[in-house]
């Protein structure tokens, strides 16, 4: 199947360049390296394949812009004299200024702002989700083929109500994690003997995000004042899957975790 980006027909394999060498990049070096060429630039050498940005931007069709999302919007302003002639997208988990980096690209650079809905430890990019955002210019359509044709599972999102969503969806979900994590730890291990079924599955997530070096970057994005509004609020909210079905799929979850839980519950008993 063709994808070299030749007059923005993509034409099979393309030349990936991945700025940053972090969990997510080597993994995409990974993934796509089943169908591309695919080089990286770190800050850090020991985690790069290319000498500096310019180098590897003038080696690569396509950019995949892997870094912190704190720290996107800056390597898009410093690619953006490099980008013409390229396609361009970050895969941030927040898209908080980069509309004005992309702003700065050159009118012949193509650009899409991606958001892989998963992470490093997925076994591979295959049925995986990702949304792909027009950031208003051309680029979107282009992105979407480049990330079919590996197997993902793409759908298009939006722009400009991306963060709303996913402050909703990811960071406030690591704020209650973390906060439970706290709370939990300082209860001590003797909790885990005091623990039934929705301890187990909360507990599993909220000790999970600690192997995340970013996750109270994360958190920090959360609408607490939101989520303590509907702390206080009265009446069950609206149902946005059927709740049966979700109470199924809950205990097949845990039976997953039971034999994490049944190491654990012998040491707490030995304490």
């Amino acid at each position: 199947m063709p994808c070299k980006v030749f007059n923005w027909v993509l034409v099979w394999p393309v030349r990936v360049g991945v700025v940053g060498g972090g969990s997510m990049g080597a993994w995409l070096r990974r993934e796509l390296s089943t169908r591309h060429q695919v080089l990286i630039y770190d800050v850090d050498p020991a985690r790069s394949d290319a000498g500096s940005l310019e180098e590897l931007v003038e080696w690569a069709e396509v950019v995949v812009v892997a870094v912190p999302f704190w720290e996107a919007a800056k390597v898009l302003r410093a690619l953006a004299p490099l980008a013409g002639g390229r396609l361009v997208m970050d895969i941030a988990t927040f898209k908080e200024g980069l509309a004005e980096a992309y702003a700065e690209f050159p009118p012949d650079a193509k650009a899409a702002s991606v958001h892989p809905l998963f992470g490093p430890g997925a076994p591979s990019i295959r049925g995986q989700r990702v949304l792909v955002m027009d950031v208003g210019r051309e680029g979107a359509l282009e992105a979407y083929n480049f990330w079919r044709e590996l197997g993902a599972d793409v759908e298009w999102g939006d722009f400009a109500s991306h963060d709303y969503y996913v402050s909703r969806t990811i960071a406030l979900s690591y704020a209650v994690g973390l906060a439970l994590a706290r709370v939990y730890a300082e209860a001590g291990e003797e909790i885990i003997k005091y623990g039934g079924t929705s301890f187990k599955y909360l507990a599993a997530y909220a000790f999970s995000l600690l192997r995340d070096p970013n996750a109270v970057r994360y958190a920090e994005r959360a609408p607490l004042g939101e989520f303590l509004a509907a702390l206080r609020g009265g009446s069950a909210p609206r149902a946005l899957v059927d709740p049966d079905e979700a109470y199924k799929a809950f205990y097949k979850a845990l039976e997953v975790l039971e034999e994490l839980w049944r190491r654990y519950s012998r040491r707490s008993e030995d304490l």
